[in-house]
């Protein structure tokens, strides 16, 4: 996806992202492209995205709450189509985000 180093768990944080969207989309790694709608392409629900948080949460460790999800939404994609909006680079803008955040708030 965006080709960042960024790791998580020894893994590259774009191939973390595309195998919990496969896995709670139940779909195959490979159909988890860039630009595809998670909900327009991918056939998520509203349903998908509190489990995509929660497995967000697992792989990075550290709590995200779903609330940080839906300003994260609200912040950046406000008056969008979120079926369209809503791909693969978002979710991993918004773990960069919420890793840069953990960092900050660390001792």
């Amino acid at each position: 996806m965006s080709g960042h180093s960024t790791l998580v768990g020894g893994q590259p944080l774009d191939e973390v992202i595309r195998r919990i969207i496969a896995q709670v989309l139940v779909i195959a790694p490979g159909d988890v492209q860039p630009g595809k709608g998670l909900v327009h392409d991918l056939g998520a629900e509203s349903i998908d995205f509190l489990d995509l948080v929660f497995q967000l949460k697992d792989a990075l460790g550290f709590n995200v709450p779903y609330q940080r999800w839906q300003r994260y939404v609200t912040a950046n994609h406000a008056g969008q189509d979120l079926a369209v909006v809503l791909t693969p680079e978002v979710i991993e803008a918004f773990a960069e985000e919420v890793m840069a955040e953990q960092a900050l708030a660390a001792p």
